[in-house]
């Protein structure tokens, strides 16, 4: 598949910020990424990196030079850390002319995602960039597992204490399949009162046709997942290919049949929809 292609379907949501103080390099890789289908804008300092970073939350993605005047590029990981990490899924990328193996490990143990000597070529930005676009998407799909069950807690405990747990009727496989089928039904009944356009993300009618399978013991094909999603081919698949860079389902080739491939929801995303359909039957009686 073409480079571009990869990166326009991979960076919907997210934005990258190159961090550079000689304009004419920032300029340069904002330039390369923004042909390969990102949506890319530059810093030449730190500061102006942080305060774009916390004014613009799309910011998923920042490439930073390492020598800077003032903050280094390496301070600023820190920063980012300390700042975000707890807040949003942050990927960094470092880019050097100083292709040093100290200024390498340092990178990495600020959890940088790459480490690039300069000059780059494209496609070495455009290898790393999918490299930490599919980062993004992993971080992003356990925060969404993480709020999931947050959101199945109950009320917050005073400080200090853990949060406990909202009391949940145990349900069995056969009880919960109940409830899928029944809210596909829903979905499928929902076109009879409103525009089918309105619901255009797949996303979630995927997790829930593939919690379904699961409590069937069934795996299915990507065609006839596609099929049940009932938006175009292309948006499937595109949604698919970022529910498996999310974690949350895992792809494979048939081993009966190479042609196809399967689908399956993975082991955390199916507890935390196990989590959710049973807080549905006891809160809102589905």
């Amino acid at each position: 598949m073409d480079a571009r292609v990869i990166a326009e379907r991979d960076s919907a949501q997210c934005r990258i910020l190159v961090v550079d103080d000689d304009r004419a390099t920032a300029e340069e890789v904002v330039e390369a990424a923004n042909l390969l289908g990102y949506v890319c804008s530059y810093a030449l300092d730190a500061a102006s990196a942080l305060r774009m970073i916390a004014e613009d939350e799309s910011i998923g993605i920042v490439v930073t030079d390492v020598q800077m005047p003032g903050m280094t590029g390496l301070s600023l990981l820190d920063e980012l850390s300390s700042r975000f990490s707890s807040q949003r899924p942050l990927v960094t990328l470092v880019i050097t002319g100083f292709g040093s193996i100290d200024v390498a490990v340092a990178a990495m143990r600020n959890e940088a995602a790459d480490f690039l000597t300069k000059p780059v070529s494209r496609e070495d930005l455009a290898a790393a960039l999918r490299r930490a676009m599919r980062k993004w998407l992993r971080l992003c799909g356990e925060r969404s597992i993480a709020a999931l069950s947050a959101s199945l807690r109950g009320p917050a405990a005073e400080p200090g204490q853990p949060t406990a747990l909202a009391p949940l009727t145990p349900v069995d496989d056969a009880e919960l399949l109940k409830i899928t089928r029944k809210l596909v039904r829903m979905r499928e009944q929902r076109g009879q009162f409103l525009n089918p356009a309105l619901f255009s993300d797949p996303m979630w009618d995927i997790l829930l046709d593939l919690t379904s399978a699961r409590l069937e013991e069934k795996t299915v094909p990507v065609s006839s997942v596609c099929q049940a999603a009932g938006v175009p081919m292309s948006t499937a698949l595109r949604q698919i290919r970022s529910l498996v860079d999310m974690g949350l389902i895992r792809r494979w080739s048939d081993p009966l049949d190479r042609r196809r491939d399967l689908l399956a929801i993975n082991d955390e995303a199916m507890e935390a929809m196990r989590q959710y359909l049973t807080y549905l039957r006891d809160r809102v009686g589905v």
